[in-house]
């Protein structure tokens, strides 16, 4: 593990770049979450290096930028948001448009189980655009030096190399890379001057820009419900009209969607769960319900159009709940006498040794 003071240095780096590092689009908020994201699937919890692919990132890429290529307003559908304060679109919505006029769909995932060449085109050319760009550039400032503390730039690999320590850093402190990526590419739409005609004053921006996918929840329930016969997943009482669709792993410590992470429950247990980790006890019994049904999942889900990874979803499980166990953080239980309490790592099997 990275001593105190790499994680301090880890953090100080952070805000250097967001605070004054040079950038004129919003590459550099997504490379960082992208970035984050692929070093938590990594599983690295140790001072090893890590190695991201640029393929890697241009999927990441597209899923964050999936939607905020779809018409911002209602009432325009010329009202896509620029991501670049230079002439024109930055150039991942352009690909991500041509995607999805060459697909005739918005769906990410039609797009990209429907028509493989055209999303694997689309990977390559955004692969591209993330190496001759951000992942060049990401670590200079205003000066053209490049400090290079996260990882060194070679123009002719295929991947960048994570430093020792450093994909360790990035899966810790997520939840605050997140929250700063996000806050700082809102501004930074929000101040565009091209976008200033499509915003009013209770718009609620960040919420279009990186709120949990559009999808409509409610088609996953008669595909969970029955791998839950018809109970809740927490509370396990019948399942009638207040059906709800729970993010095991919440949206607010990993945000992205995928099948195998979703849970039916009904509206007090949802409510009451929140942004909560749910008690041991759930984690083992959401693994071997994904073990028993999770090819069940994927086969059914795919048909309309949800991502279904279900190796991610359990490597991003155990990265939350070790997380969880580090930080001392406080779990979720159904039971009335005792809703929250510090989680137990002896209940966690998985995670022992």
């Amino acid at each position: 593990m990275p001593t105190a003071e790499f994680q301090l240095n880890f953090l100080r780096r952070i805000q250097w770049l967001l605070e004054s590092s040079s950038y004129t689009s919003t590459y550099k908020f997504a490379l960082l979450i992208a970035v984050t994201n692929l070093s938590i699937e990594s599983s690295t919890s140790d001072n090893s290096e890590c190695v991201i692919f640029y393929e890697q990132l241009a999927e990441q890429f597209i899923q964050l930028y999936w939607t905020q290529a779809l018409p911002f307003s209602d009432q325009c559908g010329e009202s896509i948001l620029k991501q670049s304060t230079t002439t024109g679109q930055a150039k991942v919505i352009t690909s991500i448009l041509t995607l999805q006029e060459e697909t005739k769909t918005t769906n990410l995932n039609i797009a990209r189980t429907r028509h493989i060449k055209k999303w694997q085109s689309t990977i390559k050319e955004i692969a591209r655009t993330i190496k001759n760009n951000p992942a060049k550039y990401l670590q200079s400032a205003e000066d053209k030096v490049s400090r290079e503390f996260f990882y060194i730039y070679n123009s002719r690999e295929k991947a960048i190399i994570l430093r020792s320590g450093i994909a360790y850093c990035f899966a810790r402190f997520s939840q605050i890379i997140h929250k700063l990526c996000q806050q700082y590419w809102t501004e930074f739409v929000r101040n565009n001057r091209h976008n200033q005609l499509y915003f009013s004053d209770d718009i609620d921006l960040q919420g279009f820009l990186f709120n949990q996918s559009r999808q409509d929840l409610s088609l996953l329930v008669p595909i969970l419900n029955e791998t839950q016969q018809g109970q809740c997943f927490y509370c396990q009482k019948p399942l009638k009209k207040d059906i709800e669709v729970d993010h095991f792993v919440p949206w607010s410590k990993y945000p992205n969607d995928t099948t195998h992470n979703f849970v039916l429950t009904d509206h007090k247990c949802n409510n009451s769960k929140r942004d909560y980790l749910a008690e041991e006890r759930f984690y083992e019994k959401w693994l071997r319900r994904n073990q028993q049904y999770g090819q069940v999942i994927e086969q059914e889900t795919d048909g309309i159009g949800f991502i279904s990874n279900q190796k991610r979803s359990e490597t991003i499980s155990q990265w939350a709940y070790q997380v969880a166990v580090e930080h001392e953080d406080l779990v979720w239980s159904p039971e009335l006498n005792m809703r929250l309490r510090t989680i137990n790592p002896e209940l966690l099997p998985r995670l022992r040794g």
